[in-house]
């Protein structure tokens, strides 16, 4: 059907009927009750109170629901003469409510609402399996249209019927698959018994007494009891030796007899097929137009032409067919050219006005390109492994548009049959306004677009024959409102009004009287109301939410987060039947930051948190595969100046620090072509250093030469070997450094100092199984390299865990090995996992006995808490993660209990925390889009007293507000402890255990010893729950180092300072000022240091 109608694009949904009665439920009288009567004359029962009942919900009487029931016929104890159903005079959107009410009456044992038992018709022919293209069609939801187990027929009309003839190359129309759906020509019946048509044994032929060879009904063919020979000019369309199969075929897919036990079914089920041979040999339809007309005069509906040509047409003959005789002629659109591809040539008929082409889609509503194309194309239907009917009685699969143009034949007549006062006109639009838009409709054929060559989209009969008498209801968008803290997020713990934006498809039946209901069988939430009400009718086209009234949702504390399966149960419709449609929609239960994520964005550097421009708000910097530092701050707003535009990808974790000495702290990062980056707070470019190798772990910084600026120091990959950097903020390198050592490194440095001795140390690990430690000069020291089992992906730790004032080296490696050595290079103790270990190791005292662990994961699936000075793992651990892990862990106080949590992420997507006892936090485990490659940070974004989780992955960055009061205690809470990088864990702050005493006062006793070298120590008694900040001044009151600045519960504590700044770097010989601060209790006190 050409240029006369703009084809409309629908979106594909699924139409149910109603599963329960909305206007009745069912009730039990309990056994106890005897003798239980109705009163004919007023509708009410000899039981007062449940006729109070139904007073109340206004019912209009009660009935006996099996009145055939026997006093004997029961289940156990359970009697059917018992049951009774209440009858209300309209539907009732609260009818579980009233069920529930009724139930709790003393003379009520159950009660229960009533199931409308529809069938979901699916045909009994045999192959019906194979044929994929019906469901694809939607064909059997079109067959649920007709009450078919209560005598009704698709395809049959009240009087008269649909017919749709097959002008081919010959028909074998006595098929046991056809020959009940062959149109009989009752105006030839001669001898009036209703039939033309008789069985003889297993043959059918012609009546003989209607050959009487005389036009009966005057249609100018004489005796065309079925159809037309118009090669042979007679009466019998069957090629003479029944060797022609493609009308036979083309016949099946029209109107194969369905529901029949045999064979195949088809999408016209029951309408009638007027079979012509138009063909001398079946090698051309010569003649096809002929047929056309013909069939027009013998008073076809539908007329199908599975053949055509790339040349002109009789559009005469079209138009007489048309619009003289009222037929809709469908036609093939062409297989293409000669090489087998689609072409986009005009075929004919096909390309005719009047006619509507029909183009082939396959399997998965795939565009194969052998079909034809074009802009006269009308729609398109299923042309690939069709089963349908062949000769001999036989079955077999067909390939082409000569399939797809039947298809949509038999569609238009059964659409046809349920309107049969319809006119052409509509009949068209509706078969072309109703299709299934499809991917391929915007791809290409050989170079050459198929946006608008493939006409309006994919046949679909069932929304071809209900639109106009249901709407198409969709959910446009679920918006969250209220919750209770008001970020927009539903959090665990909350309640959260949800509104629903429900959307009508254009060309559909207006939406009356529409309600949803929300359910789900997940316990994270509750349903505090769970019905929403549309006050006004939803236009086709149209859309509409309410201003008032919404669902409720509450969601349990301990709810896991992600998201839960609901179903939204949506009717519409005054009367039985209704339109009904259940969709599936996903309520999230999250912990995101306002403003996250962040989507689109590759990251597999470890995001930092810091608030660099000192506005009392965090920021977050990280690296992409998009060859950009990005800069988040609150709600996912760019921080001024960011992203950063580099000029390969960044995998290394940018460090911060003030590197120049000017007061402002700057960002650092590597990048994969070799470049280390120094930018401003605002992204400005202060330093590009460039060198051979690639940077892919993060840079440490550090104080290398006791001025008053920060060294960098930075590994590199070059093929096998690697160079160890220290450079100056300018660009110069340091003295000594770069050293070459030949050894490709993928993990950055870890720097301290290891003697005790007042010079930073840089400690590294390679692909060549060594651990190195190189002094500030340059030099590798003593003892070194350490030459371990296999290599290094995971980046080196220092602590001091002996207590003796040096530094131990902590480093795990690609065998599972977990390596611990003293200062010297000797080994102190190791530990075997198994497998790799990445990530890095951090360092923590979960169970605040003083001795620390180490925290680490890795391929063995497990997150591992080892105390290195016992030799054990903590009790509680390790935990199965169920999958491998890249990242290291990290810890902090994130529920303000005095205890470290742990938080540990999978390769895969998940995220864990865990209680210091390896309990697990609420609201996890949760799993994140994309892989995770880098450790997560922590720290307060908002400055709003509680923490955010910062995890990037490979789709996109993510920021959970974590909704409890934060803790202050000192933790490893981002990759390598800390804004240096430096993989340093500096020991300062110890509990001590004084049995069941409790301090009474606030005290700080004097430092021991006074002088002092290398190390001091003051104990502290706090009398309240609150911050405890420790820090050195100078004698002329400038800070020099904040020990401790941590809330703390009341208890005994000894805090040790090792003589150093906040670089790490010791202080000169002089007086020194330690101040400690509990609420409102202070003590200032002198201190000695000499070198």
């Amino acid at each position: 059907m050409k240029k006369q109608f703009l084809p409309i694009l629908f979106l594909l949904i699924n139409i149910a009927f109603s599963d329960v009665y909305q206007d009745r439920f069912l009730i039990y009288i309990d056994n106890s009750v005897s003798d239980f009567s109705i009163d004919e004359i007023t509708g009410r029962t000899n039981l007062s109170e449940l006729n109070q009942m139904m007073d109340k919900l206004s019912a209009i009487g009660i009935h006996q629901w099996l009145s055939n029931a026997r006093p004997t016929d029961r289940d156990g104890d359970i009697y059917l003469n018992r049951y009774y159903v209440i009858q209300f005079e309209s539907s009732r959107i609260d009818i579980h409510e009233l069920v529930k009410e009724t139930e709790m009456l003393q003379s009520i044992r159950f009660s229960e609402t009533m199931t409308i038992n529809r069938p979901t018709y699916i045909p009994n022919d045999p192959r019906w399996n194979q044929q994929w293209f019906l469901p694809n069609i939607e064909a059997d939801l079109a067959y649920d249209l007709w009450d078919i187990d209560g005598g009704d027929i698709p395809g049959q009309t009240s009087n008269g019927e649909i017919i749709v003839a097959v002008a081919d190359d010959a028909i074998d129309w006595d098929h046991p698959d056809l020959i009940n759906n062959i149109w009989q020509n009752l105006g030839e019946d001669a001898d009036g018994d209703g039939v033309v048509l008789v069985q003889n044994g297993n043959t059918w032929a012609f009546d003989p007494g209607d050959i009487n060879g005389v036009d009966d009904d005057g249609d100018g063919y004489i005796d065309n009891f079925i159809g037309w020979d118009l090669a042979d000019d007679d009466n019998n369309p069957t090629y003479p030796n029944s060797n022609l199969s493609h009308g036979t075929m083309v016949s099946g897919c029209v109107s194969g007899s369905t529901n029949n036990g045999t064979g195949v079914a088809s999408v016209g089920w029951s309408v009638k097929i007027m079979p012509f041979r138009c063909s001398e040999d079946g090698t051309y339809i010569e003649y096809g137009y002929n047929g056309i007309l013909a069939a027009a005069q013998m008073g076809a509906n539908v007329i199908n032409c599975s053949w055509g040509g790339f040349g002109g047409g009789t559009q005469s003959v079209i138009n007489t067919a048309y619009n003289t005789y009222g037929s809709i002629i469908v036609a093939s659109s062409g297989n293409g050219g000669e090489d087998g591809n689609t072409n986009f040539d005009l075929h004919n008929p096909s390309g005719l006005n009047n006619v509507i082409s029909v183009t082939a889609t396959g399997p998965g509503d795939n565009f194969n390109c052998w079909a034809t194309a074009g802009s006269t194309v009308d729609l398109g239907a299923p042309g690939e492994s069709i089963w349908t009917t062949t000769l001999g009685g036989g079955y077999g699969s067909a390939y082409g548009t000569s399939f797809s143009s039947p298809i949509t034949a038999g569609a238009i007549a059964l659409l046809w049959s349920r309107f049969p006062e319809a006119d052409q006109t509509w009949i068209e639009e509706r078969i072309i306004n109703s299709t299934d838009v499809y991917s391929d409709m915007e791809g290409s054929c050989g170079g050459t677009s198929l946006v608008g060559m493939l006409g309006s989209g994919r046949l679909n009969v069932f929304k071809a024959l209900s639109a106009g008498i249901f709407p198409s209801l969709s959910i446009d968008d679920i918006n969250y409102q209220n919750d209770t803290d008001g970020d927009g997020v539903f959090n665990p713990g909350e309640q959260v009004k949800v509104k629903l934006i429900i959307a009508n498809g254009e060309g559909w039946a207006d939406a009356d009287n529409v309600f949803a209901t929300i359910s789900t069988e997940d316990d994270r939430i509750v349903f505090v109301d769970n019905i929403i009400v549309f006050d006004n009718a939803i236009p086709a086209g149209g859309s509409s939410f309410t201003l008032i009234d919404h669902f409720l949702l509450y969601a349990t504390d301990d709810a896991q987060l992600g998201d839960v399966p609901c179903t939204v149960h949506i009717q519409a419709g005054i009367s039985e039947p209704y339109y009904t449609i259940d969709i599936d929609i996903n309520i999230s239960i999250s912990l995101n930051q306002f403003g996250f994520p962040i989507e689109g964005i590759t990251i597999k550097s470890s995001p930092l948190i810091a608030d660099l421009d000192g506005n009392s708000i965090g920021e977050i910097y990280f690296g992409g595969d998009e060859d950009k530092l990005h800069g988040y701050m609150i709600a996912g707003l760019n921080q001024y100046g960011f992203p950063f535009n580099a000029d390969d990808n960044i995998r290394s974790s940018p460090a911060s620090g003030d590197v120049d000495g000017d007061g402002s702290q700057e960002i650092v990062f590597g990048s994969h072509d070799g470049r280390l980056y120094i930018l401003s707070t605002t992204g400005v470019q202060e330093l590009a250093f460039v060198q051979t190798g690639y940077i892919v772990g993060a840079p440490a910084l550090v104080n290398l030469d006791g001025d008053d600026d920060l060294e960098i120091v930075f590994t590199t990959q070059n093929g096998s070997y690697g160079k160890v950097y220290a450079i100056h903020h300018d660009g110069n390198n340091v003295d000594g450094f770069p050293v070459d050592i030949s050894e490709k490194m993928l993990v950055g440095a870890a720097v301290g100092d290891l003697e005790g001795d007042g010079i930073q140390d840089i400690v590294v690990c390679t692909w060549s199984d060594h651990i190195y430690a190189i002094d500030a000069m340059g030099v590798i020291k003593d003892g070194f390299p350490f030459l371990a089992s296999n290599r290094f992906n995971s980046p080196p730790t220092l602590v001091d865990l002996d207590g003796n004032g040096d530094l131990e080296i902590i480093a795990g490696n690609d065998s599972g090995n977990l390596y611990v050595l003293h200062h010297d290079g000797t080994e102190m103790i190791s530990f075997d996992t198994g497998d790799d270990i990445r990530g890095g190791i951090s360092v923590a005292d979960l169970n605040d006995d003083g001795s620390v662990e180490l925290l680490f994961s890795g391929y063995d699936d497990m997150i591992h808490v080892w105390n290195p000075n016992t030799g054990t793992e903590l009790e509680g651990w390790p935990i199965d993660l169920g999958y491998n892990s890249l990242s290291g862990p990290i810890t902090a106080d994130l529920d303000n209990d005095g205890d470290l949590e742990v938080i540990a992420a999978m390769k895969s997507g998940t995220v864990n925390i865990f209680h210091h006892d390896g309990s697990l936090f609420n609201g996890f485990p949760t799993t994140l889009g994309g892989d995770i490659y880098s450790t997560p940070a922590i720290g307060d974004l908002d400055s709003d007293g509680d923490y955010e989780l910062i995890v990037g992955t490979t789709q996109g960055l993510h920021v959970f507000d974590i909704k409890s009061d934060k803790g202050n205690r000192s933790s490893w809470n981002m990759h390598r402890g800390n804004q240096l990088r430096n993989g340093f864990y500096d020991l300062t702050l110890t509990s001590i255990e004084q049995g069941e005493l409790v301090p009474n006062e606030f005290y700080v006793s004097k430092n021991y010893p006074n002088p002092f070298n290398p190390t001091t120590r003051i104990d502290i008694q706090t009398v309240e729950s609150n911050e405890l900040i420790v820090s050195i001044f100078d004698i002329s009151g400038r800070l020099i180092n904040t020990l401790i600045h941590d809330k703390l519960e009341i208890g005994f504590y000894s805090v040790e300072w090792n003589g150093k700044d906040q670089s790490g770097l010791l202080v000169s010989t002089g007086v020194y000022l330690i101040q400690v601060r509990s609420g409102k209790k202070l003590s200032t006190q002198k201190m000695a240091f000499i070198k």
